[in-house]
C-alpha cells in the first residue's frame, strides 16, 4: 500500500484501481454505519463468505 502521507492522487487511483484482485481470503476494511464502528472483515472473494470478523487492533478468535 502507498504511504498515505506522501502519495500523489494518480499513485492512489493506482494502487485503488488496478492492484492483483486474484482470488481468495483477502483482509477488508469495513464500517457499520449505525455504530459507527470500523472493523476488519476477512471474506473469500471467490464464495462470498466471511471467515471471520474483529475489531482493529483485538487478537482475532479462530474462525
Amino acid at each position: 500500500m502507498p504511504n498515505p502521507e506522501n502519495v500523489t492522487d494518480e499513485q492512489w487511483a493506482d494502487y485503488v484501481f488496478h492492484r492483483c484482485g486474484e482470488p481468495g481470503v483477502k483482509c477488508e476494511w469495513w464500517y457499520h454505519v449505525p455504530s459507527g464502528t470500523w472493523f476488519i472483515a476477512e471474506r473469500d472473494n471467490c464464495t462470498d463468505r466471511f471467515v471471520r470478523t474483529y475489531l482493529y487492533g483485538a487478537e482475532p478468535a479462530d474462525g
